[in-house]
């Protein structure tokens, strides 16, 4: 810690009651990862860790109705809102507070006002935590003197692989001393793979848009390669379609499916020019056989239903710099082998052997891996063994455990704190 303070106990705190924690994040219905990310680690909490209450503050831009779990809800793009939502957040009791960061859900220069709403914190004596989800090897100056001032009061940082903890410390983001690594979660449902054909798992099946169950139903007997997500130029799914064009005559059983609506920034922007531009370069290639859009945002079972159907997984990303994939986590989770570029996350998750990793842009580099593990069963095999084993490690209730551990440490080291200085207020009392 920078300073040693008292702060103070939430009332919520104690034996008979529950501590309050408040999430800082997007949150559905905004179609986001780091919105799905927070929902599930949420809900996972509230199972695993009885002792603790979570509730969020949604980062709101576009005035969304939320659920009961919103607690409060912070305008991205009014200024005054920062210091007065942690007000009242203080207020309303919260024994811990975790502030999921992104520069572009946050307002002003890059996203600089969220580190009015942890000063308000820490001025009204609440702990909070900071959970980076990105983490670059060249911050730029607003960047690197953002992250800096957020996180110079914060308990603790909070990354997902130690090459970010790594980074996090070259670029005097944090000291080592106060970050851990806690992994991205990823849904139990994606370990019990449903099996070739969708209507084998029944929870799934009945709870799946028809149109991704009619379109599993058509590609039985194929083998099938995937991607999902939210679309946008960074995926670099130009990269995958060239690869699965490269293979076809080799393998034309295969069909590529891309799921996923575009991102909701790219299409406020630039429209569904992107998306087009992958349809266009399909009927280019002569794929239109081979590759399938699903046009909307994925549920879990829809999720689980496509991986458990999955040969090979692909996140062809253009950016080496990416240091968290919600995607690939669940890719992995279902035990699904791997071809990726290779960007920081990719690195960390496949070093075992979960996936092949490809130099971004190498567009044919991308293709000899594709056909590679579809050509080598004993490959494919041990490589989706890899990806089983590191799996089992990333199902949200043993991510959130984890996760609970920590926000218990704020709590109680703050109370330490608290006695302490109520303990030398005594002493100065009566001498």
């Amino acid at each position: 810690m920078d300073e040693v303070r008292a702060y103070r106990v939430a009332p919520a705190y104690g034996p008979q009651r529950r501590t309050k924690v408040v999430f800082v994040s997007t949150y559905p219905p905004r179609h986001c990862g780091i919105a799905t990310f927070t929902r599930d680690l949420g809900h996972a909490l509230a199972e695993v860790a009885p002792d603790l209450a979570p509730m969020v503050c949604a980062v709101d831009r576009d005035g969304l109705d939320y659920g009961p779990g919103v607690a409060f809800v912070l305008r991205q793009d009014e200024y005054d809102d920062y210091r007065k939502t942690a007000a009242e957040i203080a207020d309303a009791g919260v024994g811990v507070v975790a502030i999921e960061h992104e520069y572009g859900i946050f307002g002003g220069p890059d996203g600089a006002w969220i580190t009015r709403f942890a000063d308000e914190l820490s001025d009204r004596n609440v702990p909070f935590l900071v959970t980076l989800h990105t983490v670059l090897s060249e911050p730029s100056a607003g960047q690197a003197a953002t992250l800096r001032r957020l996180c110079r009061r914060a308990f603790a940082v909070s990354v997902f692989t130690e090459t970010a903890k790594r980074l996090a410390v070259a670029t005097g983001i944090a000291p080592a001393d106060r970050i851990v690594v806690v992994p991205h979660g990823a849904p139990t449902i994606l370990h019990q793979r449903p099996g070739a054909v969708p209507a084998e798992s029944a929870r799934g099946f009945w709870q799946a848009r028809l149109e991704v169950v009619e379109l599993l139903a058509e590609s039985g007997g194929k083998r099938l390669v995937s991607t999902f997500g939210l679309i946008s130029p960074g995926k670099g799914l130009e990269t995958a379609v060239k690869a699965v064009a490269a293979v076809a005559d080799e393998h034309p059983d295969v069909r590529y499916v891309i799921a996923g609506s575009t991102h909701p920034e790219v299409a406020k922007e630039h429209g569904e020019g992107y998306r087009q531009g992958l349809v266009d370069l399909v009927a280019e290639l002569g794929v239109e056989e081979q590759v399938r859009f699903l046009d909307f945002f994925l549920t879990d079972d829809e999720i689980a239903l496509l991986l458990g159907r999955t040969e090979v997984f692909l996140t062809p990303y253009r950016s080496r710099e990416q240091i968290s994939s919600g995607v690939l986590t669940f890719a992995i989770a279902a035990g699904c082998p791997v071809v990726s570029t290779s960007y920081f996350y990719a690195q960390d998750m496949l070093a075992s052997g979960a996936g092949v990793l490809v130099e971004n842009g190498d567009d044919e580099h991308f293709a000899r891996a594709l056909r590679g593990l579809l050509a080598d069963a004993e490959q494919l095999a041990a490589v989706r063994l890899a990806a089983t084993e590191i799996g089992r490690t990333l199902g949200w209730p043993s991510v959130a455990s984890r996760f609970a551990e920590i926000l218990r440490r704020a709590v109680h080291r703050y109370e330490v704190l608290v006695v302490r200085q109520r303990a030398l207020q005594l002493d100065a009392a009566s001498a």
